[in-house]
C-alpha cells in the first residue's frame, strides 16, 4: 500500500538497530492505526464495485469518481497537519478525524448515490486529520536520538499493512458475500474500535509533546467561539465541497495541475533564494530533483493504484478466481499487495543493508527506475495471462505475480520516500515540500482514475432524459417530489424484498433485493430484464425479441413513471422470476446483473433469422466476455511497455538526477 512509503521519514535504508522496550503509547498507536487503515481500505477496497454493481455507474464514471475521491484523500493531510499543529493539537486532531471518517462509513450505508458522496467527504476530511497527526505523536514518543526510534515505526507501520490486508480480506469477502452495506458497516465499526482504542489509551502516548489544543486554538475569535469550534464547523462545511469535487472531478485537473505548477515554481524559487543566502550552487539543484522525482512519483502511483478500479474490474470479470470450489470475491485480490508487503518487507531491508555494505546499493534514481520496470513487467503479464486464457478467463497466478511485481516495485520506491524528500530540501522549508510530496500522491491517485477509465464498457451510465424534468439517475423519491401530488415517498412499497418463507440465505438476498427508493435506471433496467425473462419462456428467436424491444426511453414526466398498478406488475413479475430461479436452483437464462453488463449490442446478432434468443444470448456472453479481456489486455501492456520506457530513461539520466542531489542519498 501506498502509506508504506509514510514511514521512511523516520528510518533509514537499512535494518533498525534497536533495543528492547519501547513506550506504552506505541501499542495504542499501532491498533488505533491498524483499524483506521481497516475503515479507510475497506471502503476503498469495495467502492469501484459498489458504483458499477450498485449504482449501475459505467466502468469509466465509477473510475473517475474513484480517483477524485482517492486524490482528495491524498491531498487532504496537507491541511490537517497544518491545523493540528497550530490550533487543534494532534490528540483532538485524531479524535475529530476518527469520528468523521466513522460517520462518513455509517452514511454511506444509506445505500443511494447522495449519500455515498456525503459520506466519501466526511471520509476525506477525516483522514486529512488522523492520517497526518497519528505517525507525527508516534515520533513524538521519542526523543531525537533515541535507537528505539526507528524501530518504532517499523512496528507502527507493520499495523498500516495488517490493517490493509485484514480490509482487503475480511471487508471484501463481508461486503461482497453478504452485501455492500455489511462491508462498510464493518468498516464504520473498525474505525470506531480504533477511536475507542485511542481514546481509552491515551494516557499511555501522554508524554508526547503537541497533544493538547495550543493557546491559538482556544483564543476567541468570534463572540463565544474559538478557532477549535470554528474550525470544526468548518470541516463538517468542507464536505459538501468534496461532494461538488466528486461529482465535478474534471475541475480537479484544473485545480492538481495548477497546484503542481505553483508548488514547483515555490519549491525552485526557495532554492535559489537559498542559494543567495548561503552563496552555494546546491539548493536550486536538489529542488529541480526534487520536482522530478514528484512526476516520476506521480507516474509510479498512478499506474499502480489500477488496483482500486481496472485491476478489480478485471478480476471481476475475466479472471478465474476459483480455488478448489470455493470462488474468491474480485474485491478479495487486492490483498495480495498488503500480504507481499508483509512478506517481502523485512527481506528488503536486510537486502538494502547487505548491498550497502558490499558497495551495490543502487542510488536513488536507479531504484525509481527499477520500480517502475518492476510495475510494467507486472503489466506485461496479462497478456501472458491472455495467451493462457480459458474460455476467455486468465489464471488467477498472473494476478498474483502482477501484483507480487507491482509490491517488489513498491518496496523499490517506498524507502526513499518521505526521507528523500526531508534530505533534499533545507530545514526551513520543509513542511513545504511534504505537502508537495502528498501534493504528487493525490495527483496519481486522481490521474490513476483517469486511465482506468480508458478501460471503460460494461453497464450504467446516467443518460438524460430532460434535464427539466428528470434524468435516468432520478430516484423514487425525487420523482414524487417533481410530481408535487398526494403521494408520498413514505407510504410508496418497497420493489421486492425476499419473504422469509422462501429461506434465501443474506449473501443470496443482497443480489435480488430492491429498495423503494430505486433510480429510473435500474426500474427500466428491471423492465428490460423482464422482457428478456418473458421472451425467453416463449422461446423466440433472437429477432423477433429485438423488434419488440425498447432500448432508449422516451419518457419526459416522471408523473409517467411512477404509476402505482404499472410498478406493482412489473415487481410481481420480478418476484415471480426471482423465486422460480431461486427454487430451481440456477437461472433461467441470466441474471439481472449479468443482463447489465453483457446486453450492449445483442441486435448486431439479430441479422441470422436461425439464432433463437437463448442462443443469441450465450453467444454475445462469450463476445463481450472476449472483448473486454482483449481491451483489458491492450490497456495494460500498452501501461507496461510506456512503463518500461520511462524506466529506461531514467536509468540513461540517474548520472544526471544524482548530479543534481548534490550528495544526498
Amino acid at each position: 500500500m501506498s502509506e508504506e512509503v509514510l514511514m521512511e521519514e523516520h528510518k533509514d535504508d537499512g535494518m533498525p538497530e534497536y533495543t528492547s522496550g519501547h513506550p506504552n503509547g506505541l501499542m495504542t498507536l499501532f491498533f488505533s492505526e491498524m483499524w483506521e487503515r481497516f475503515c479507510y481500505y475497506g471502503m476503498r477496497t469495495l467502492l469501484t464495485l459498489f458504483l458499477v454493481k450498485s449504482l449501475m455507474k459505467g466502468d469509466a464514471q465509477a473510475s473517475l469518481i474513484y480517483g477524485a475521491y482517492t486524490g482528495l484523500v491524498y491531498a487532504a493531510p496537507i491541511l490537517g497537519g497544518k491545523m493540528a499543529d497550530r490550533f487543534l493539537g494532534y490528540r483532538f486532531a485524531v479524535m475529530l478525524g476518527a469520528i468523521l471518517m466513522a460517520i462518513g462509513e455509517f452514511i454511506i450505508l444509506g445505500g443511494t448515490e447522495h449519500l455515498l458522496f456525503v459520506g466519501m467527504g466526511a471520509l476525506i476530511i477525516g483522514n486529512g486529520y488522523f492520517k497526518a497527526n497519528i505517525s507525527t505523536i508516534v515520533g513524538k514518543l521519542y526523543k531525537d536520538n533515541d535507537p528505539r526510534r526507528d524501530s518504532g515505526f517499523t512496528i507502527f507501520y507493520i499495523g498500516i499493512n495488517i490493517g490493509a490486508l485484514l480490509a482487503t480480506t475480511v471487508v471484501a469477502y463481508v461486503g461482497e458475500t453478504y452485501g455492500f452495506k455489511y462491508g462498510f458497516g464493518l468498516a464504520g465499526l473498525g474505525m470506531l474500535a480504533g477511536l475507542v482504542i485511542f481514546y481509552t489509551g491515551r494516557h499511555n502516548y501522554a508524554a508526547s509533546t503537541g497533544l493538547e489544543v495550543t493557546a491559538e486554538g482556544r483564543k476567541k475569535v468570534l463572540g463565544p467561539l474559538n478557532m477549535i469550534h470554528l474550525i470544526t464547523i468548518g470541516s463538517i462545511l468542507l464536505i459538501p465541497l468534496c461532494y461538488l469535487l466528486i461529482v465535478n472531478n474534471h475541475v480537479l485537473n484544473y485545480i492538481f495541475l495548477g497546484l503542481f505548477i505553483y508548488v514547483a515554481y515555490s519549491l525552485i524559487s526557495a532554492g535559489v533564494k537559498e542559494d543567495i543566502v548561503e552563496k552555494t550552487k546546491i539548493w536550486r539543484d536538489r529542488m529541480i530533483a526534487l520536482v522530478l522525482f514528484m512526476v516520476i512519483n506521480i507516474v509510479f502511483w498512478a499506474c499502480f493504484e489500477q488496483a482500486g478500479t481496472s485491476l478489480t474490474l478485471f478480476a471481476d470479470r475475466n479472471v478465474n478466481r476459483e480455488i478448489f470450489g470455493w470462488l474468491m470475491p474480485a474485491s478479495m485480490t487486492q490483498f495480495f499487495n498488503p500480504f507481499f508487503i508483509i512478506v517481502f518487507g523485512s527481506i528488503f531491508s536486510a537486502m538494502w543493508v547487505k548491498l550497502s555494505k558490499i558497495g551495490k546499493n543502487p542510488n536513488i534514481p536507479m531504484k525509481f527506475a527499477f520500480g517502475i520496470l518492476q510495475l510494467g513487467l507486472g503489466f506485461l503479464l496479462t497478456y501472458v495471462g491472455y495467451k493462457m486464457s480459458d474460455n476467455n478467463l486468465v489464471p488467477l497466478l498472473i494476478l498474483v505475480f502482477l501484483y507480487m511485481l507491482h509490491t517488489t516495485g513498491e518496496l523499490f520506491l517506498s524507502p526513499i520516500g518521505l526521507s528523500m524528500v526531508t534530505k533534499l530540501s533545507p530545514k526551513k522549508m520543509a513542511g513545504t515540500a511534504m505537502g508537495a510530496w502528498f501534493l504528487s500522491f493525490a495527483i496519481a491517485n486522481l490521474l490513476g482514475g483517469q486511465i482506468a477509465a480508458l478501460t471503460g464498457g460494461g453497464h450504467g451510465g446516467d443518460e438524460e432524459v430532460d434535464k427539466s424534468k428528470f434524468t435516468l439517475a432520478t430516484t423514487v423519491e425525487e420523482a414524487l417530489e417533481l410530481n408535487d401530488e398526494s403521494a408520498k415517498f413514505e407510504d410508496w412499497q418497497a420493489f421486492y424484498e425476499v419473504p422469509e418463507s422462501l429461506g434465501m440465505k443474506a449473501k443470496d438476498k443482497k443480489d435480488v433485493e430492491v429498495p423503494k427508493n430505486i433510480s429510473y435506471q435500474k426500474y427500466f433496467d428491471i423492465q428490460d430484464w423482464i422482457n428478456l425473462r418473458d421472451k425467453l419462456k416463449e422461446g423466440v428467436t433472437l429477432k423477433q425479441w429485438a423488434e419488440t424491444r425498447v432500448t432508449k426511453d422516451t419518457l419526459k414526466e416522471s408523473t409517467a413513471w411512477l404509476n402505482a398498478e404499472a410498478w406493482n406488475t412489473l415487481k410481481v413479475k420480478y418476484a415471480s422470476y426471482i423465486e422460480a430461479d431461486f427454487k430451481a436452483k440456477e437461472n433461467a437464462g441470466i441474471s439481472l446483473g449479468d443482463w447489465g453488463y453483457f446486453n450492449g449490442g445483442i441486435e448486431k446478432l439479430a441479422s441470422d433469422e436461425s439464432l433463437t434468443l437463448s442462443q443469441g444470448l450465450e453467444e454475445q456472453k462469450n463476445i463481450v466476455q472476449k472483448s473486454r479481456l482483449e481491451k483489458y489486455v491492450d490497456i495494460f501492456t500498452k501501461i507496461g511497455f510506456v512503463l518500461l520506457i520511462i524506466s529506461l530513461l531514467i536509468a540513461i539520466l540517474s548520472k544526471p538526477l544524482k548530479k543534481l542531489m548534490h550528495g544526498v542519498e
